[in-house]
């Protein structure tokens, strides 16, 4: 897969999760984070770059990196947030 494919395939896995919570601030990061979509920005670093800005808002909002299994939404996001975010690192040259 390309790293284009990859990373558009990553964004959608979490923006699935997204879409499943109840969270009325859902819809929020939903459009937050499809505007981080390859095809909405004029490169795939400056949609990367996007990308971080929004997962880092997110974990701010949600403490995703941070959550225990009482907090299921963020332990529900946790995985293909963490995905996406390795993968944004790794396109934009950022050590883990």
């Amino acid at each position: 897969m390309s790293v284009h494919g990859e990373y558009s395939r990553a964004l959608e896995s979490l923006l699935s999760r997204v879409r499943e919570l109840a969270d009325p601030a859902a819809a929020e990061w939903i459009d937050a984070l499809e505007g981080a979509r390859v095809d909405r920005n004029p490169d795939l670093s400056t949609a990367a770059t996007r990308c971080m800005d929004v997962l880092d808002a997110l974990d701010a909002a949600w403490s995703v990196t941070r959550s225990t299994d009482c907090e299921e939404d963020a332990h529900y996001l946790r995985d293909p947030f963490d995905h996406l975010r390795a993968h944004c690192r790794s396109l934009l040259g950022i050590a883990s």
